[in-house]
């Protein structure tokens, strides 16, 4: 719950110290709200200075109206206003009789009734307990985070705890006897009613102040949404129509002219023959979600933001968060993912807050000092916009009426670069914030940062988070208005049509985020190429023409002439590029990457950079060129006078389309490479170097859309290729944990698993690539001369359950859809990617390995499988597997009481076979006719095996099951009972 005054606090802050107002008060408060500790007598000598309190509490708020006050001045008096409200609401609340009872005469009766020194202490410490609560009668504070409603409900629970203080009291001082049945009942029912009737006065009241200060109604989420304008337009709009502030001075209104420039600036610089539309008419400001954080939430989680809505009134949230005591306590978190637009929000905000009001400060991290003091920042923020060296300090002081705003952009790439040293850093800047307020320098803090890594911070108390939430089908459609007129000249002169809604909506997880649909708007403007793929452009064909168009244009700006080949080859060379970057943070499993760890994956992958022609020689570290790609984010911090860089894709898609593109090539290189070979009748090398290194670390369906676009890049293969590649693959399976691999890539270590696990990732990748070109394959096709292939097939699955991450091996479970079959009665196993929901039901004959048709097991006869129960838990005991463990967990009773029925199979036809253990536990949970005879069948045949006295218990619950079942039909029960009977288990049992 944020801060509030005390209601003491607000009539000096409002009246000041002198004022007559504020001396009447105490006067007529008698020490009751002034000062600490009343008793009952001074507490009664409110009830009939009721009226003169309320009269006096509404001339101290009507001295608000017309003082020339700072930014932050009017909001400290605004809340002031608001709390002396609250307490006046619940005053103008009370039972008219209690206003009317005369001081004297309740003395007398207190007194009276109070005789004994021990309820006079009572009565005493109830009093000040409610004056305690109407001192802090205005601790619920609306706030633009929060939904009116919620706020009402804990103002209403305030109203309730005064009034149920003030029935106590009321009790204790024993009006009873002084007062007609009537009268009595009539006040405890106002008493009642007191809270609701206290609620709809204090909205009366707000309702008057925000007809004088519209603010407020920011401030409790009511003010009436506006239509949404471009760039923040209608923040500056209102927050102009309540300014209380002077016009800047030169140095302040310098600042103001270098953030407004911004609004001028074109969005992109567009390639020839493309006009992109300015900052100031292409900004739409998008939804988002905002909350409280608590200490221990992870704002990083998609669960976390589930449960909180969706709004449209950015603009308006933004007034009331600017204007609210809460902006200068603590932070304003913004997250988003990357390209959504959280850079731009600061840079627009810079930009529309008035210059007579506020001091906005942007302060982009990756271009300053990673290891400075954020008054450091600033102020080198401030020599980056205007050219001035600035003392923050004094800057500060000459702000006069405006209130300082810092936005700082770019906390993630200051993680990122800088790593743990700066996880305190929101604490830093609430612990700054604090300390301006001491110096009476209040400064309101706002903080962007991605999503995902939002966790590595701890966020201070009272931080509030907001979420940029994507482009509704409305936003996108008014982007697209925006970019259609101001290229309607270029686009009617080259005879193009406009980009449509329809054309874009067909590609929404990129159309949402505003940077990505600003890319597909550039890949459209080269002659219409997204409306004519059509919409059965699939997805990976899409990002393929548009990875593709975007290299070319890069290359042709900054190597023109090239020839047609020479072109195709640097394009390839670039997209090349790109995938080392994606396998960076695939095989890292981030979502994100160091130019450092870039450069070690190169030069392992690709040997030292050259001067001379190659990938390589294109990669070296001056020369990267990523950060210039609308799909590749570049994070940069200095630290240590030196610049770190981390990449990122704008859209995770991207990454996994090139790990898969890549993927594919390598793959078929190798193909080639091996038809070749054997053409020539030359031993095959040893080729998957290179496809070994890459595919070692992670399983390629940790990351869902890589497998799909491995399928889809495979589709159109012919089969002769499909045949070449499965038979090459399979090759491979066959000799994975057989063979050493070479040392051709082994500096190539982006993680550092043990050699099992790089092993375990790799066979895993392999059986995966086959799935994607051969629609099944079985175990007996990877595991040739196989005596068992089934064992082998388990011992291959236990390799990757023990060496795999538990998402890699959850995720390959998922992935892969497995059927146990019957091949010319031998067991095997088909595999085929798309796993479902079904859970699969234990075939007994086929885990033991009896074909079907066999006489091996005979109906009705018992069969000991020889793995006991108490082995089976051992083993679990020993693996510490969560699954395992929780199996073992649920079945504990049953093993402990029942052991031989869980090893104890039973044949009751030749398509069914079960364990005892099974049939009882249907009868515990599922009843049927059926059920009872094989429970009565199991019972005979473990007789005279099993342990008498588990035998006794398992025809117990059995009997027990039967007695307590109403809905088991007369002639079941009467078969079950006869045979336990015959079986000489006695009636009595």
């Amino acid at each position: 719950m944020p801060r509030s005054l005390s209601y003491t606090d607000a009539v000096r802050l409002l009246g000041g110290q002198d004022s007559t107002v504020v001396a009447a008060i105490e006067k007529l408060a008698g020490g009751v709200l002034l000062v600490a500790a009343p008793g009952v007598t001074e507490l009664l000598s409110w009830f009939d200075a009721k009226g003169e309190f309320v009269r006096l509490s509404h001339e101290l708020v009507r001295g608000l109206y017309g003082k020339r006050l700072s930014r932050y001045g009017r909001t400290e008096r605004l809340d002031a206003a608001r709390n002396v409200i609250v307490l006046v609401a619940f005053f103008e609340s009370l039972p008219r009789e209690l206003g009317d009872l005369n001081r004297t005469r309740l003395d007398q009766i207190a007194f009276a009734r109070l005789a004994g020194g021990e309820k006079r202490v009572v009565a005493d410490r109830r009093a000040g307990y409610l004056v305690e609560l109407m001192q802090s009668a205005g601790s619920p504070r609306p706030t633009p985070q929060q939904s009116p409603e919620v706020f009402v409900a804990n103002l209403r629970d305030e109203y309730r705890a005064l009034s149920d203080a003030m029935t106590e009291l009321l009790d204790d001082l024993a009006l009873a006897t002084d007062l007609s049945e009537p009268d009595l009942r009539r006040i405890y029912n106002d008493l009642e009613a007191l809270p609701d009737r206290a609620v709809s006065r204090y909205q009366d009241l707000f309702r008057q102040l925000v007809a004088d200060f519209p603010e407020l109604a920011c401030w409790a989420s009511q003010q009436e949404h506006r239509a949404t304008r471009a760039a923040l337009a209608g923040l500056e709009e209102q927050l102009r129509d309540i300014s209380t502030g002077r016009e800047p001075d030169e140095r302040r209104e310098s600042l103001a002219r270098a953030y407004r420039a911004a609004l001028r600036e074109k969005v992109v610089d567009a390639p020839d023959g493309i006009e992109a539309p300015r900052l100031g008419d292409a900004y739409l400001p998008p939804r988002f979600r905002v909350a409280d954080v608590p200490s221990a939430a992870r704002v990083s989680d998609e669960s976390w933001w589930a449960e909180i809505p969706v709004r449209d009134d950015l603009e308006e949230f933004l007034v009331g968060h600017l204007t609210s005591p809460q902006a200068t306590r603590a932070p304003l978190l913004v997250l988003g993912q990357p390209g959504a637009g959280k850079s731009v929000l600061t840079t627009v905000l810079a930009a529309r807050l008035p210059a007579a009001d506020f001091l906005p400060i942007r302060v982009v991290l990756r271009e300053t000092p990673a290891t400075d003091e954020l008054q450091d920042q600033i102020e080198h923020a401030i020599r980056q916009a205007t050219g001035e060296r600035v003392d923050w300090p004094a800057l500060s002081r000459s702000a006069g009426d405006a209130m300082p705003v810092i936005l700082l952009d770019g906390f993630d790439e200051l993680l990122q670069a800088a790593g743990v040293s700066q996880t305190d850093y929101l604490t830093k800047v609430a612990r700054f914030q604090r300390r301006e307020a001491d110096q009476n320098r209040p400064v309101a803090v706002i903080v962007t940062s991605r999503t995902a890594v939002a966790d590595r911070a701890s966020a201070p108390a009272e931080t509030v988070a907001l979420r940029l939430e994507p482009f509704d089908d409305q936003r996108i459609t008014t982007w697209l208005d925006t970019w259609n007129h101001t290229n309607a000249t270029n686009l009617a002169s080259r005879r193009l049509s406009p980009l449509t809604p329809h054309a874009v909506l067909a590609h929404r997880e990129l159309a949402e985020q505003p940077l990505l649909l600003l890319m597909l708007a550039l890949y459209d403007a080269d002659g219409n190429a997204l409306q004519r793929a059509g919409e059965n452009l699939r997805t990976h064909e899409l990002y393929e023409r548009l990875l593709g168009t975007f290299a070319t244009r890069e290359i042709t700006k900054h190597r023109p002439g090239l020839p047609d080949r020479d072109l195709e080859l640097a394009v390839e060379e670039e997209l090349r590029r790109l995938s080392v970057v994606a396998f960076a943070m695939f095989n890292r499993a981030a979502q994100w990457v160091t130019e450092a760890d870039l450069e070690t994956d190169l030069t392992a992958l690709f040997g030292p950079a050259t001067r001379q022609g190659g990938l390589r020689a294109q990669l070296r570290p001056a020369e990267l060129t990523l950060g210039r790609f609308f799909f590749i984010h570049r994070a940069r911090a200095s630290r240590d006078q030196t610049s770190l860089q981390t990449y990122e894709f704008l859209h995770a898609t991207f990454g996994e389309y090139l790990v898969a593109r890549f993927t594919w090539q390598v793959l078929r290189d190798m193909a080639a490479r091996s038809q070749a070979t054997a053409m020539s009748l030359t031993a095959p090398p040893s080729d998957d170097d290179l496809l070994r290194a890459l595919l070692s670390f992670q399983p390629l369906c940790s990351r869902g859309p890589v497998i799909g676009f491995l399928s889809d890049l495979a589709s159109p293969a012919g089969p002769e290729e499909r045949s070449a590649l499965r038979e090459l693959l399979i090759r491979l399976v066959r000799t994975v944990n057989h063979s050493l691999p070479t040392h051709r890539f082994a500096d190539y270590r982006p993680a550092t698993p043990g050699e099992p696990t790089r092993y375990a990732a790799y066979g895993a990748n392999l059986l995966l690539l086959i799935l994607c070109v051969s629609s099944t394959v079985q175990a007996s096709d990877l595991f040739e001369g196989s005596l068992d292939v089934v064992e082998s097939w388990h011992d291959q699955a236990l390799l990757w359950r023990s060496q795999l991450t538990n998402e890699g091996w959850t995720s390959l479970v998922d992935t892969i859809a497995l059927e146990r079959v019957w091949e010319d009665s031998l067991r095997d196993v088909r595999l085929s990617i798309g796993g479902n929901d079904v859970v699969p039901v234990v075939d007994l004959y086929w885990t033991l390995d009896v074909p079907p048709g066999s006489t091996q097991l005979l109906a009705g006869v018992p069969i000991y499988h020889h793995t006991h129960s108490d082995r089976l838990r051992k083993k679990a005991w020993f693996q510490c597997s969560i699954q395992d463990d929780l199996a073992q967990h649920a079945l504990e009773p049953l093993a402990r009481a029942f052991g031989a029925s869980v090893n104890t199979l039973f044949a009751f036809s030749e398509d069914e076979i079960l364990a005892a253990a099974n049939v009882l536990l249907q009868l515990m949970t599922n009843p049927a006719p059926e059920t009872y005879r094989r429970a009565a069948k199991v019972t005979e045949a473990i007789l005279t095996p099993w342990p008498w006295s588990e035998s006794l218990r398992y025809a117990t619950l059995v009997r027990h099951r039967l007695r307590g079942d109403p809905q088991v039909d007369p002639a079941t029960a009467a078969h079950v009972l006869a045979a336990l009977r015959e079986l000489g288990y006695a009636d009595d049992m």
